[in-house]
């Protein structure tokens, strides 16, 4: 049993934002709804940081709300992975606590352990994942399991993903301190409960601001029919700042036992830039031509597992790169001499223009690098 969640996150996250691939903090202020209770008014502080060593992967997140008639609830998770890329596979397993506390509610904790599997085929990309695990809502020991599947599509700066989560609660009781025997005919017995959520998200990065849109309906046993939603806007104000909207109707946390909620709310968000900034790196690109419509091109990336490149010598198809090593990602491409408009991904990231190129506006409201072969 944890007895100051509060005591290992700050113990976990101090050293995770010191080095960090990845950090923000965003506080916020709003109205919300509890489920079957009126709230009013609150307030929430969240932060999340992460990094990555090699293969090995660290997250972190967590928040608080305070509903200022009511009370607090916080949340707080922590994900360690091991993750291997290799050929448009991408493989990643490894544990997972978090732990969570309703308004008025004493703290819960959850723990599990799950593997992940991808597929990048072009500009489509696919993912299952399960995992099972251990919780402890009101004292009494549950065991619960996790499945999940994606598929996810980029057009340009558009970015549209499919899901389907399946969370399967194992009950070894029915109401406190009575326990069934699984071999006898007491009315007592395991209780096995399904609760199943679609939904569909739609991302859109522009040069001035960032939307982010899922909408859900989740079903299941014991539960009524609901659909729930987020939407989020970003603007940037600065290179590591940005003004957020959001508008939200979230569905209970089946694991931890917390109730849903409804929420509008206003905030600031703060960040640090995921690594260095590309415009440290100056253009390096290797072109080696075949003949006068084959050529072979090597760029030289900040680092990176994986790499796509995507523009007008591929059709605008994304194209998975070999990695050479040292940062190294490099293609052949069928194109005659002259100048093209070209993005990239790293690893899971969004297209971005490659590092030290110049860059025009794509028309839609990004950028795209410019390559001379």
């Amino acid at each position: 049993m944890i007895r100051s969640p509060a005591l290992l996150v700050a113990a976990a996250l101090i050293p995770a934002v010191s080095d960090a691939q990845q950090a923000s903090f965003t506080t916020s202020g709003g109205v919300a709804r509890l489920d079957q209770a009126t709230a009013g008014a609150m307030g929430s502080l969240g932060a999340s940081a992460g990094g990555v060593l090699g293969p090995l992967g660290l997250q972190l997140a967590g928040n608080t709300i305070n509903y200022q008639s009511l009370g607090t609830a916080n949340r707080v998770s922590a994900d360690l992975h091991v993750r291997e890329d290799g050929h448009g596979w991408t493989v990643a397993a490894g544990p997972r606590v978090e732990l969570g506390s309703g308004v008025n509610e004493p703290w819960n904790h959850a723990w599990s352990g799950g593997v992940s599997v991808g597929r990048s085929l072009g500009m489509l990309a696919l993912e299952v994942s399960a995992s099972e695990g251990i919780t402890r809502p009101s004292e009494q020991r549950v065991s619960f399991g996790r499945r999940a599947a994606r598929a996810a599509v980029e057009f340009g700066p558009v970015a549209v993903t499919a899901g389907f989560d399946l969370t399967i609660m194992r009950d070894s009781t029915l109401r406190d301190d009575v326990f069934f025997d699984p071999t006898s005919e007491s009315q007592y017995r395991r209780r096995v409960r399904d609760v199943r959520d679609l939904s569909l998200a739609v991302a859109v990065e522009l040069a001035s601001v960032d939307v982010e849109a899922t909408f859900g309906r989740r079903s299941g046993d014991d539960i009524a029919t609901q659909g729930w939603w987020r939407v989020q806007a970003a603007l940037p104000i600065a290179q590591a700042a940005a003004v957020t909207f959001a508008t939200s109707r979230n569905p209970a946390n089946v694991v931890l036992g917390l109730r849903g909620d409804r929420a509008t709310t206003l905030g600031l968000r703060l960040a640090l830039p995921e690594g260095p900034r590309a415009d440290h790196y100056p253009p390096r690109v290797e072109v080696t031509r075949e003949n006068a419509e084959l050529v072979w091109v090597v760029l030289t990336l900040p680092a990176g597992s994986r790499a796509r490149l995507m523009g007008e010598i591929t059709g605008w198809r994304a194209v998975e790169l070999e990695s050479l090593g040292g940062g190294k990602f490099a293609g052949w491409f069928r194109a005659p001499v002259g100048t093209y408009r070209v993005n990239v991904a790293l690893d899971e990231g969004p297209w971005i223009a490659p590092p030290g190129m110049p860059r025009v506006e794509d028309g839609f409201g990004g950028l795209v690098g410019l390559l001379e072969l």
